[in-house]
C-alpha cells in the first residue's frame, strides 16, 4: 500500500468511525463533518467506539457500492449502454473509460483509483474492529456476545472487500488452472506508512475470503440478526455460494446455497411487491443483506447509482439485447421506464410523489441470486432436473399470471436459460462482467452499441482494471496488471 494511500485510508477509517460517534451517520452517506482529535486507540478501547466503527464500516461499504464499483461490471459489460452524444462531453460520463475498455493506471481520480481506495478504506475499518475484539472482551467480559456479533459482521465485510477487489483488479479464479495468477493484497491489519505490500495469488486471496466467511458463520450463528442491513450468518452462506460458484467448486456452492434456501427462513418477494423491494426503501422478503445508502429528496445524488441509472437525466440505460430478454408478462419488465426510446432502470428510483429518502440501497445478497447460484452449480454437476426446478422458482415469481414449466431440448439449452435468467434477475446489480469473464466468454454488445469498442474477446487484459500508478510508484512490491493498447 502506498504511504499516501495508507494515510488517506487511515484518515477515512477514523472519520467514518468518528462521524458515527458525533451522530453524522444519521445523515446522508456522502456527507462529512469536521471532527475533533480523537485517537484510533481511544475509539477502539470503548464499546461505543467499536459500535460506531461498525456503523462507519457499513457506511464505507455503502460509499463504494453506490459509487463506481457496483456500476463497473454492468457498464463495462454488455447489458448497459452509455447515453453518449458523440461529442466531447461524452468523456464526462460515469465510467466512460471502462465502458470503452480504455482504463489507465494514471486514472486515480476516476474509477481506477476510486474503487481501489474506497474498498481499502472499508477493509481497514473492518480490520481495526477485528483486531480490537480480543482486548475489548478482556475489558468487557459481559459484552462477549455483542463483540462476537461485531467480529462476525466485520469478517463478512472484510471478505467482501477482498472478493470485490479481486473481481475488479484480478482475472477470475480459473484463469489459470491452479489459480496461481495474481490476486490482490490480503490485509489482516492496517499496514504502516510506507510498508511494502505485495499481491497474493488468486488461490491465496480466495483462501482468505472463504476462511473469513466460514469463521463469520460460526460466530454469527450464535448471535442471529434478521435485519437486512446487518450481515448475518445467512448472508455469509449466500456469499459463500457465490464465491464457490466463481471458484467452480460446484459441490460447495450447492451446499452453501442449500443452507440458505432450507435453513435461512427467507422467501422470494411476491411479484406484487417486486418494485417495492427497490423503490420503497423497505427490504423485500428475499433480501438477505443490503447496504443503507439514502439521500434526501433535496440533496444531491450526483455520481450515485440513482443519478447514473434511474433519474430522468440518466447516463446509462439498458442495451436492447437485455431489454428484449423480457417477455410481456414478466413483472421485471415494469422495472424499466422509457425515455426517448431508451429504457432506464428503476432499481434505484423513488416511487413518484413519495416524500422519502431516495432508496439507493445496494442489494448485496438476495435469495433469487442464491437460487441461480445453485441452479448453475447443479447444472455443472449434471443434475439437470434439479437445476430446472431452481430456475422455475425464479421464472414463476416473475410471471404470476402464468404457470411456468421449464422445458429444454438438451443440456446446452438449459444452461442458456439459466444464464439468461441470471441476466434478467440481476441486471444493474453489479454482476454482468464478472459472470462473463468467469465463464470465459466474450463481451458482445449488439447492434445498438455506441461505444468506441463494442466487443472484447476472451481472454483479454482489459477484463480487469489496472493497478493505480501511484500505488505502483510508491509500493515497489506491488505487481502491475498488463496493459495493452
Amino acid at each position: 500500500m502506498t504511504k499516501r494511500y495508507m494515510q488517506h485510508l487511515y484518515q477515512s477509517m477514523l472519520l467514518a468511525a468518528l462521524c458515527c460517534l458525533l451522530g453524522g451517520c444519521t445523515k446522508g452517506f456522502l456527507e462529512k463533518e469536521p471532527v475533533g482529535r480523537i485517537s484510533k486507540d481511544q475509539v477502539f478501547r470503548e464499546m461505543d467506539g467499536v459500535r460506531a466503527a461498525m456503523n462507519g464500516t457499513y457506511n464505507r461499504m455503502a460509499f463504494y457500492y453506490t459509487g463506481e464499483f457496483m456500476m463497473y461490471p454492468d457498464i463495462a459489460g454488455d447489458d448497459v449502454h452509455l447515453n453518449t452524444t458523440g461529442g466531447s462531453s461524452d468523456i464526462g460520463l460515469a465510467l466512460f473509460d471502462e465502458h470503452n475498455f480504455q482504463s489507465l493506471p494514471e486514472s486515480e481520480e476516476l474509477a481506477v483509483g476510486h474503487i481501489w481506495l474506497h474498498i481499502f478504506a472499508a477493509m481497514n475499518n473492518a480490520n481495526n474492529i477485528i483486531n480490537s475484539i480480543a482486548g475489548l472482551k478482556t475489558m468487557y467480559p459481559d459484552r462477549r456476545g455483542e463483540l462476537d456479533s461485531l467480529h462476525g459482521q466485520s469478517l463478512v465485510l472484510r471478505a467482501l472487500c477482498h472478493f470485490d477487489l479481486s473481481r475488479a483488479y484480478a482475472q477470475h479464479y480459473t484463469y489459470t488452472a491452479d489459480a496461481s495468477h495474481w490476486g490482490v493484497p490480503v490485509l489482516l491489519k492496517t499496514p504502516g506508512p510506507g510498508e511494502q505490500v505485495p499481491r497474493k495469488t488468486m488461490r491465496q486471496t480466495y483462501d482468505q475470503v472463504i476462511k473469513d466467511l466460514e469463521d463469520a458463520v460460526a460466530l454469527l450463528k450464535q448471535h442471529t440478526s434478521r435485519s437486512a442491513f446487518a450481515a448475518n450468518h445467512i448472508a455469509a452462506w449466500g456469499l459463500l455460494s457465490r464465491v464457490y460458484l466463481y471458484k467452480e467448486d460446484w459441490d460447495k456452492a450447492i451446499l452453501c446455497a442449500d443452507s440458505v434456501i432450507r435453513l435461512g427462513g427467507y422467501a422470494l418477494t411476491p411479484a406484487s411487491s417486486y418494485g417495492d423491494m427497490y423503490m420503497s426503501g423497505t427490504p423485500g422478503r428475499e433480501v438477505i443483506f443490503q447496504l443503507y445508502a439514502r439521500k434526501g429528496a433535496a440533496q444531491s445524488i450526483a455520481g450515485s447509482l440513482s443519478a447514473i441509472y434511474s433519474s430522468n437525466a440518466f447516463q446509462a440505460y439498458a442495451a436492447s439485447q437485455l431489454y428484449n430478454l423480457y417477455d410481456a408478462g414478466d413483472v421485471r419488465k415494469t422495472m424499466f421506464r422509457n425515455s426517448g426510446g431508451k429504457q432506464y432502470t428503476l432499481k434505484y428510483a423513488r416511487r413518484d410523489g413519495a416524500n422519502l429518502d431516495w432508496p439507493m440501497d445496494p442489494k448485496i445478497c438476495r435469495l433469487s441470486e442464491v437460487y441461480l447460484n445453485r441452479a448453475e452449480a447443479l447444472w455443472r454437476k449434471g443434475r439437470y432436473a434439479e437445476a430446472a426446478l431452481d430456475l422455475q422458482e425464479i421464472a414463476q415469481r416473475a410471471h404470476p399470471e402464468s404457470t411456468i414449466t421449464i422445458v429444454y431440448n438438451d443440456a446446452a439449452d438449459l444452461l442458456g436459460q439459466i444464464e439468461a435468467e441470471r441476466r434478467r434477475e440481476l441486471c444493474f446489480e453489479g454482476h454482468r462482467l464478472f459472470d462473463i469473464s468467469r465463464r470465459k466468454q466474450s463481451v458482445q454488445r449488439g447492434g445498438d452499441c455506441t461505444a468506441v469498442k463494442c466487443g472484447l474477446s476472451y481472454p483479454n487484459p482489459r477484463f480487469i482494471l489496472p493497478i493505480p500508478s501511484k500505488e505502483l510508484d510508491a509500493n515497489k512490491a506491488m505487481q502491475p496488471n498488463p496493459i495493452i493498447n
